[in-house]
């Protein structure tokens, strides 16, 4: 058996606090976006996308992982006046469902900002979740350096007792969580790296919906019951994981997202890719050639009128 009785806090300065957690949630945030970044450069887009889109997208994220929190797991917070506090303390119960949903309206609301870059939505949305995958796996830690979101008890070898919560042994469920986390994310890294040119705009977010939210669906199996009554046959995350899982699965294979083009996509040109300036100096040397081409015409039949 393991015990678990780190301090979730790494340091105090007064009211403020540097916590494990705090650490590897940025840490995740910033390893996607280097990842989401490497993926827009291949496909010959400018960084101040990528850049421009973390801000939108740390916001969303966040606020609607707090917002499907409170709505699923403590709905009290909107009907209870002493419980009205928790609609503020954003950042303290965040839903994965949540941010998931966070993310994708993050870009939306990016897109309907940025116009002027005219990329498709789900084309976005997969270089998104290429480095978003890794994501959960750094928040799992973080959930279980703060001995929270623990499996049910168990008689397993590798059980963890959390001593700051109770002193019964557990499934460290945090950690099949980021184990699979990560599985996922290589899968998904390694297939668009190969084929990013060659599949159809949306299949990784359908992939990620499908690995994500069907592993989260059985991995709940072994995590302490949140919210519903024991009796209930299904948790509260499996509850919200059926609905992706049902669309993931149909656009996947019903819709069959998972094949690939016949043929490489072209390389973008136009407004926020390093082929921007390629394409107006094209443009105005076709330009050119087409006026003094013109100019020959112009010349030659004045000629004809002379003779």
């Amino acid at each position: 058996m393991i015990t678990q009785n780190i301090d979730p806090i790494i340091l105090r300065l007064g009211p403020l606090q540097l916590r494990y957690y705090g650490i590897l949630f940025g840490t995740g945030i910033l390893t996607a976006y280097f990842i989401y970044r490497h993926f827009f450069r291949k496909w010959g887009y400018k960084d101040d996308i990528p850049d421009k889109l973390l801000i939108y997208l740390v916001v969303a994220i966040v606020l609607m992982a707090h917002l499907v929190h409170l709505v699923f797991y403590e709905p009290s917070a909107f009907t209870d006046p002493s419980r009205w506090h928790r609609i503020y303390e954003v950042g303290q119960g965040l839903a994965s469902h949540g941010g998931f949903l966070g993310g994708l309206l993050g870009l939306w609301i990016f897109m309907r900002v940025h116009k002027e870059y005219n990329i498709p939505y789900m084309k976005y949305a997969d270089i998104l979740f290429v480095g978003g995958s890794v994501f959960p796996a750094f928040v799992r830690t973080g959930n279980f350096f703060n001995s929270e979101i623990y499996g049910r008890a168990t008689d397993v070898p590798w059980a963890v007792t959390f001593l700051r919560r109770d002193n019964i042994p557990r499934h460290p469920s945090q950690i099949y969580e980021m184990i699979v986390g990560l599985i996922i994310f290589f899968i998904i890294f390694t297939f668009y790296k190969k084929n990013y040119r060659r599949i159809k705009n949306g299949t990784i977010t359908t992939m990620f919906i499908v690995m994500y939210f069907t592993t989260r669906f059985f991995l709940e199996y072994f995590k302490e019951y949140q919210f519903l009554s024991k009796s209930f046959p299904l948790t509260m995350g499996q509850l919200l994981s059926i609905p992706l899982i049902l669309v993931g699965l149909y656009i996947l294979f019903v819709r069959k997202y998972y094949q690939l083009l016949p043929e490489e996509v072209p390389l973008p040109t136009g407004p926020g890719t390093i082929y921007e300036d390629k394409e107006e100096n094209l443009t105005d040397s076709v330009q050119e050639s087409s006026a003094k081409k013109e100019r020959k015409i112009n010349y030659k039949k004045k000629s004809k009128k002379r003779k």
